[in-house]
């Protein structure tokens, strides 16, 4: 039977049985020759056309398999999203959700290309999530401060890289003393009395040392386990005249406790003598009086080896603890450094923590008055604070921190996170609404063109921030044409440069209007929702409707536009009015970006820290800026400056949300101000 062949332009009928071919082909292909990004390879293309021709007769095009192919990856990320939503809508035999209109309306917002989910289910559901699984962006690291639901962490504990022994010489924690020593493998002296006051001292955070410290008390406990315990003498009471003479007790001989005493019990075990075990044994012998008097009373031997594997153990964490050297060794400690930037020029603070010396004092207290941060043993909040901006301010890494403030590597790590910690519980509070009615007389820009578009209360855009990503997750973050990676963040901001919204985590691929549309219908993201008669101003890669006002689209619209040729009807009026209002988010961008370049070349952590690090510097930009505070960034992008489209791809087609009414409203308000801008002359 001669294959069909399919014009370009023809709608094929995929039936299930074409739908299977195409999958398991795609799957197979995937697990010999990999992917080109998130799609297929040219030759996969090919053969793919070549196994629905000999299958089932049919040859469709290159372009029709690529629409197959994003149709069921759309579809699958839409089924996948419903499937994971908390309450009983899901019916596995059938393989159908069960919603009301209402409910569906509000999905197609946000999953346009799942919209068939409602008539007919995904076929084919495992054959699916092997071919599309980790190849879309899903938004799973998403946070904002403003949400009602738990972020997803990583362990802060320190890096496993750093816990190797040509690194162990400097990776102790600062509360121990610089000097401090494993003490002696003697049983005496390992663990302290249980009845001493002295409290123990806080030992090293690093899981090779906690293995030593406990192995020393497993030591302990199984040395004195095997030692008798000694009963004291007792005066024997004086006997009455005539009493027979007491029968005097057994005498139990010592234990033999010689070198060869231990080597004959030794050689009962059945080591080789070139055994490191056996020659680690030899070392026990040797060490102490304890230690040879355990081994030699020992019953079982599976207890004399264990023996030999902690003694091993803790002799070779001890020898590789003396062979630490110091190498923190300048005169200025971290305290000191901190005290000459409080105490010193205030450009100092200017230039190495990014803001004025009030600031940053003011930023302290607040932490130090909520609870947030406290001064450790030898490290103030100031000092915390000032390794954390130097982090974002100027994306170093730790052990250039290491040598400025004289800590150790660890304790840089740890201090990054618990203030980083602190800096979400902070964004919450610091990152909220400020109000839904400002006074369009407020100081700032373009006050006419407000009274004008009385209704916006703020902008709203998206943003690329640099990520570093494990290469088997490169896809999902490198997109718009660009060679890096990013993730994509969506903020909203008023007209004082305050952030009110920021929600940050998605993967560079996720276009803007669909970061939007999931805020929008998500509703543990806490989106603040304008009241019905007021707007942001958005860019033309969102829906105008009630709530969001974007320009007229295929019309000139960013500053740079119209620096040569003014504005010639109303339509371009109203977008270069838009354009100067909507400019606030662009520079509140160029100042958060300015202040912290990490956001420009982000430090190799988790993607949830990295992700964690960007909503720390947004809550630093409004504190400054909410305080009121001197500000040179601030005043430097103050003014209307020519900025881009922010590296957004505005070509793709618009993800709409809101109903018809709510479209036509807000398209009847936009020509009624354009209308009055033109009349005005604006």
């Amino acid at each position: 039977m001669a294959a069909e062949v399919m014009d370009e332009n023809t709608r094929i009928r995929w039936t299930n049985e074409m739908i299977r071919c195409f999958l398991e082909t795609c799957i197979d292909e995937v697990n010999k020759v990999g992917r080109n990004g998130a799609s297929l390879t040219k030759d996969t293309w090919t053969k793919l056309a070549t196994k629905l021709e000999e299958v089932c007769h049919v040859k469709p095009t290159q372009k029709q398999l690529k629409n197959q192919y994003d149709y069921l990856k759309g579809k699958y990320s839409g089924w996948v999203y419903l499937r994971n939503k908390t309450g009983n809508i899901y019916d596995p035999v059938m393989n159908t959700f069960t919603l009301s209109n209402q409910e569906w309306e509000e999905f197609f917002k946000g999953h346009p290309k799942a919209k068939t989910l409602k008539t007919s289910p995904l076929a084919f559901p495992d054959l699916c999530k092997a071919l599309f699984e980790g190849t879309s962006a899903t938004g799973s690291r998403v946070y904002a401060p403003s949400s009602t639901c738990e972020r997803t962490v990583v362990s802060s504990s320190f890096p496993s890289h750093f816990h190797s022994t040509q690194n162990l010489e400097e990776e102790y924690d600062d509360d121990e003393a610089p000097n401090a020593d494993i003490p002696n493998v003697d049983p005496s002296i390992v663990s302290p009395s249980p009845h001493s006051s002295k409290p123990n001292k806080k030992r090293a955070k690093v899981d090779m040392d906690e293995l030593a410290w406990d192995m020393k008390d497993a030591l302990q406990t199984l040395v004195t386990r095997q030692i008798p315990p000694v009963v004291p003498s007792v005066v024997p009471p004086i006997a009455p005249p005539f009493a027979a003479p007491p029968v005097a007790p057994p005498v139990v001989p010592p234990p033999t406790t010689t070198i060869d005493a231990c080597v004959e019990r030794l050689n009962t075990l059945g080591l080789d003598p070139s055994d490191p075990l056996y020659q680690a044994a030899i070392d026990i012998f040797g060490h102490t009086t304890l230690l040879r008097e355990a081994w030699v009373i020992m019953d079982n031997d599976q207890e004399a080896i264990l023996l030999i594997i902690m003694f091993l153990y803790v002799y070779y964490m001890k020898r590789m603890r003396l062979k630490r050297k110091r190498d923190n060794t300048s005169a200025l400690t971290g305290r000191q450094f901190t005290d000459e930037l409080l105490q010193g020029n205030d450009r100092q603070c200017l230039d190495l923590l990014r803001m004025s010396r009030a600031a940053f004092i003011q930023l302290c207290d607040h932490f130090k008055a909520k609870g947030w941060l406290t001064d450790s043993r030898h490290i103030s909040v100031e000092e915390k604070m000032a390794i954390f901006l130097m982090i974002i301010g100027h994306n170093q890494r730790y052990r250039v921190l290491k040598n400025r403030f004289q800590h150790s590597t660890q304790t840089i790590h740890k201090i990054f996170h618990e203030v980083l910690d602190k800096m979400i519980v902070f964004a919450k509070e610091i990152i909220v609404p400020t109000s839904f009615n400002p006074n369009p007389n407020i100081p700032g820009n373009n006050r006419r063109l407000r009274r004008v578009f009385k209704g916006a209360i703020g902008a709203l855009d998206g943003t690329l921030i640099h990520a570093i990503v494990p290469i088997q997750e490169q896809h999902l973050y490198r997109g718009r044409g660009k060679g890096e990676c990013y993730q994509n963040v969506l903020a909203i901001c008023d007209f004082n440069m305050v952030f009110t919204f920021v929600v940050a985590g998605w993967e560079g691929v996720a276009h803007d209007s669909r970061v939007s549309s999931e805020a929008l219908t998500d509703s543990t993201i806490g989106f603040p929702f304008p009241p019905p008669d007021k707007y942001y101003l958005c860019d033309a890669a969102y829906t105008n409707t009630r709530g969001f006002m974007a320009p007229y689209r295929n019309v000139r619209y960013w500053l740079g536009d119209f620096r040569r040729r003014r504005a010639t009807n109303k339509y371009e009026k109203f977008n270069h009015s838009h354009a100067k209002l909507r400019n606030v988010i662009e520079r509140s961008y160029g100042v958060l970006k300015a202040r912290f370049p990490i956001l420009k070349r982000m430090a190799p952590f988790a993607l949830e820290v990295q992700r964690d690090v960007v909503i720390a510097c947004f809550a630093v930009h409004n504190f400054i800026r909410k305080g009121g505070l001197s500000d040179e960034l601030f005043s430097e992008y103050d003014q209307n400056t020519e900025q881009g489209d922010n590296g957004e791809d505005t070509a793709e087609e618009v993800q709409s949300h809101g109903n018809t009414a709510d479209q036509t409203y807000m398209a009847t308000l936009r020509e009624e101000i354009a209308t009055q801008l033109m009349q005005n002359g604006e």
